[in-house]
């Protein structure tokens, strides 16, 4: 005998696990890139109350004060809570074999031999990100203002670079460094996490395309790895929600 209530559950039950797979899938898809950069939690702690001073009741001895124990008052200038960027600082990697990077005060660094062709490539690198060139010679690649949105950014910076290039012997060195880097009206070039992150992205683009085949995971590898973690994740939802 065909039971409606029994039919009735099943597809409530069917109902409800394509809906939470559908949510799955569909959070990567929202504009909002906050989460990547602040940390999820309770900022009850904000509101705090500041420390009173100790009342000493009269009549009552109090030990001598050592000053090793002081805690001096810190008045707080940076960002507190949501504000505080906890995306960790990037750093550069060279992808040639016998190559040396390194980044400091706002340069990134190559050291290379010279017939690893990584200058030849620039010019691509910058192609493929949209980085108009404004002047060029053998030695120093200089580019426009460029429009850049990261996938962990709302809003898109304007950021110009200097690249240049110094060759002794049969090795060469090339930096990177910004000449100017602004949002909207905002001025980041003074901001050292945000001068580090845009100089260092641009580097890394720069060694991936400079990087040697061996260097390289097939394209069709790291989707099918994709495919597969996305398969499991679903597995294991379906699984859990059929458990419960």
């Amino acid at each position: 005998m065909f039971n409606k209530t029994v039919c009735k559950c099943a597809v409530l039950k069917i109902t409800v696990i394509m809906t939470v797979i559908t949510s799955f899938f569909l959070v990567g898809c929202g504009n909002d890139q906050n989460y990547k950069r602040e940390i999820d939690g309770n900022e009850d702690y904000l509101n705090s109350p500041s420390l009173k001073p100790l009342v000493i009741p009269q009549g009552i001895n109090i030990p001598t004060e050592a000053a090793d124990f002081y805690v001096y008052p810190v008045e707080t200038k940076g960002a507190v809570g949501k504000l505080v960027d906890i995306r960790p600082p990037l750093l550069p990697i060279p992808t040639i074999v016998d190559a040396y990077a390194n980044y400091s005060n706002g340069v990134a660094t190559l050291n290379a031999p010279a017939n690893s062709g990584v200058w030849s490539s620039i010019t691509t690198t910058l192609n493929r990100k949209n980085i108009p060139i404004s002047s060029s010679d053998n030695n120093t690649i200089r580019t426009a203002n460029a429009f850049i949105l990261s996938d962990d950014e709302q809003q898109t910076v304007q950021a110009s670079y200097v690249i240049q290039r110094h060759t002794i012997g049969g090795a060469e060195t090339i930096t990177v460094a910004l000449n100017s880097l602004t949002r909207g009206a905002e001025d980041l070039s003074s901001n050292p996490l945000e001068v580090q992150r845009y100089v260092v992205t641009l580097f890394n683009a720069i060694m991936d395309d400079a990087a040697p085949p061996s260097a390289r995971i097939p394209t069709n590898e790291l989707k099918g790895n994709e495919k597969q973690e996305e398969t499991n994740s679903a597995s294991e939802l379906l699984k859990d929600l059929k458990d419960n």
